[in-house]
């Protein structure tokens, strides 16, 4: 059984709303099969033809108990959200507050306004899912890139001055992007010109071209270098299953890529054209000795199919590094140091990265010592209202 297969039936078991949900093949205390007296009892797995014997512990004399039941992914709280279920948005808010204020923190003054910025963030993220749209599995890109949306709208009204300047200076410069010609980008921030050149990247289109459950392991596991172990209870796997998620997402990312550079060399290059689809054969340095001549022959020759080569090797090792610059744009945090490290002239917001961080100890803190509490509450009455509207 596949990892997509594992995980995609978690819940589906006729489990109640309360109860965590049986990994296939373990089954609950309700549906364990009753052994033929005197046959030895089978350990169920994830591949029951070849099931073996149960391990004995010598200290009890019993058989070990069942293994550790799997939390419910990011996908299945949605799943709940939608049909009204409050504690499933809870669960999402206790996975991804601390992350989201965080980086709340880098767009405003002080720790409160950060506090108010992500409640609205959940809060919007709520009304989505229930109006029938929202995030299906990336919820920590969804949220963060709510975040940019959230703060830039207030530079529109009195909340401008709750926000740090770079912030209220980007989120201007941003929002005049679609009118400033192509040509005429020098007019614009740096960060503004990296967002707007990232958004428009190869990269970035074979990116977004990834099922949403690969797109988020992938922001998970390599713009925010998360472990795998950290990772898992966000897909409902275990540490290795999301390794092996991780994977065949980077490795789709590869494939996605290439088919990208296949399309834009068909359409423009008909030399470029003969040799596109054999980059990534050669990149795995299995290209036949006679093929490979013609093409090494090629890349001499041809710039842009060389640097394509080159950026094939990087989207096999992981993530690019355009892809959170496209995705939330604003980088005033140091935790998000690989993607701010592109941004050339980034003074700005290093500045303002590092002012949060001097005061985000205490107040972030604090805040994430309150718990639940307000926000979370004020998130389900603004969600539910706004939808009700």
């Amino acid at each position: 059984m596949s990892v997509d297969e594992r995980d995609g039936s978690l819940g589906e078991d006729g489990t109640g709303r309360g109860d965590p949900p049986q990994v296939p093949g373990q089954g609950g205390p309700g549906d364990r099969a009753v052994p033929a007296e005197g046959a030895v009892p089978l350990q169920r797995g994830l591949h029951e033809d070849s099931a073996l014997p149960p391990r004995l512990d010598a200290d009890d004399g019993g058989i070990l108990p069942p293994p550790r039941e799997l939390p419910e992914s990011d996908a299945e709280l949605i799943g709940r959200m939608r049909s009204g279920d409050d504690s499933a948005y809870e669960e999402l808010y206790r996975r991804h507050a601390d992350a989201v204020r965080r980086y709340a923190r880098t767009c405003c003054r002080d720790a409160h306004t950060a506090d108010d910025l992500t409640a609205e963030v959940f809060a919007r993220m709520l009304q989505a899912v229930r109006g029938g749209s929202g995030p299906e599995h990336a919820v920590r890109a969804y949220l963060l890139t709510a975040v940019r949306r959230v703060a830039a709208g207030w530079t529109r009204s009195a909340g401008r001055e709750q926000l740090v300047d770079d912030f209220a200076v980007f989120a201007a410069q941003a929002a005049q992007t679609a009118k400033v010609p192509d040509d005429d980008t020098l007019e614009l921030g740096a960060d503004v010109r990296a967002m707007h050149d990232a958004e428009r990247s190869m990269a970035m289109r074979a990116f977004r071209s990834l099922p949403e459950r690969w797109q988020a392991v992938l922001w998970h596991t390599e713009v925010e270098d998360e472990s795998p172990s950290e990772v898992a209870v966000l897909f409902g796997l275990d540490a290795n299953g999301t390794r092996v998620l991780a994977s065949r997402a980077r490795e789709g990312l590869k494939q996605a890529y290439l088919q990208a550079h296949v399309s834009e060399t068909l359409a423009s290059d008909e030399e470029c054209a003969r040799y596109a689809d054999q980059l990534g054969t050669y990149a795995r340095g299995r290209l036949r000795i006679r093929a490979e001549r013609g093409l090494r022959k090629h890349l001499e020759e041809c710039a842009r199919c060389r640097l394509a080569a080159r950026q094939i090797q990087e989207v096999a090792s992981g993530i690019p590094a355009v892809v959170p610059v496209a995705v939330i744009g604003w980088f005033g945090a140091a935790g998000y140091a690989k993607a701010a490290g592109l941004i050339a002239g980034g003074a700005g917001a290093g500045a303002a990265g590092a002012a949060a961080a001097s005061g985000s100890g205490a107040g972030g803190g604090a805040a994430a010592s309150e718990g639940l509490g307000a926000p979370v509450k004020a998130g389900i009455a603004a969600g539910v209202v706004a939808v009700a509207a």
